[in-house]
């Protein structure tokens, strides 16, 4: 009897680890296969990701100095050998010197912001490849810029200072810090921030919002005024011609990324 019952516990001891391994390898297959259409699926999303976003604009042309603030790159001073074509995402900052000047061009339909002299804007918004819809604001912190906007169907493109809220579907238009917006050509809707009073702009008309951001004056300038406001843009104002470029940049993830832009440039660079 007690031969019995040992050749049975053997027999129990010899045929589990036959049968364990087996299973665990079931297991293990299972769980690689697992991982590995994770591991793809995630790959595709993280593509898919980066084909939806490029960079808001690029700063296509500037004198120095120029300052960047960037949330991933950090901060640096634009060099006119290396920093041509620099890209703008959601957050960065520009800052222009004394003597500095920006013509940044946005990437979804080419329109174009100019930035004067001891001026400070920060880019807000995202830009979908492949399409020319996009959400976009400047955050004007100081200085002046001028802004020539195409129409952009059901996208947005805002200028926000500490006291005012410019709105346009395409236009041509000047804005400084301190609440003063001019129109050239197009339409404009000047909000005050904070009353909400909001008027209507349109060629050759301008609105001042006050310190408080509480009430909007607006008028009409002379073809003098008009002329007046738009000096000092002259140097980023010259004809300019239509050519495709490869913009390569890094993304969040330290990847370097190309995307091909067609910007307009003058005929001698």
């Amino acid at each position: 009897m007690k031969s019995t019952i040992l050749i049975a516990i053997l027999a129990t001891f010899m045929l589990a680890p036959g049968e364990a391994p087996e299973k665990a390898s079931e297991k293990s297959q299972t769980e690689y296969e697992s991982n590995e259409v994770f591991a793809i699926k995630s790959a595709l999303n993280a593509d898919q990701r980066d084909a939806q976003v490029r960079p808001l604009a690029i700063v296509r042309r500037f004198k120095p100095q120029v300052d960047l603030l960037s949330k991933d790159r950090g901060s640096y001073v634009l060099d006119l050998r290396e920093n041509v074509g620099e890209p703008l995402f959601d957050g960065d900052t520009l800052a222009t010197g004394q003597t500095g000047y920006a013509l940044v061009i946005f990437t979804s339909d080419n329109s174009v912001a100019k930035v004067k002299p001891e001026s400070m804007l920060i880019v807000r918004g995202q830009s979908l490849a492949n399409s020319r819809l996009s959400n976009r604001r400047i955050d004007l912190e100081q200085g002046e810029i001028r802004l020539e906007v195409e129409p952009i169907g059901s996208g947005s493109f805002d200028v926000q200072t500490s006291r005012s809220l410019a709105s346009v579907k395409g236009t041509v238009f000047g804005n400084n810090a301190d609440g003063f917006i001019w129109v050239e050509e197009g339409q404009v809707n000047v909000t005050a921030l904070n009353s909400g009073q909001t008027v209507s702009l349109f060629e050759k008309m301008y609105a001042e919002v006050d310190e408080q951001g509480s009430s909007v004056e607006s008028g009409t300038l002379s073809d003098e005024q008009l002329g007046d406001l738009g000096e000092g843009y002259e140097d980023l104002d010259e004809d300019l011609i239509e050519r495709t470029v490869i913009v390569r940049f890094r993304d969040a993830n330290g990847q370097v990324r190309e995307i091909n832009l067609t910007i307009f440039e003058k005929s001698d660079q």
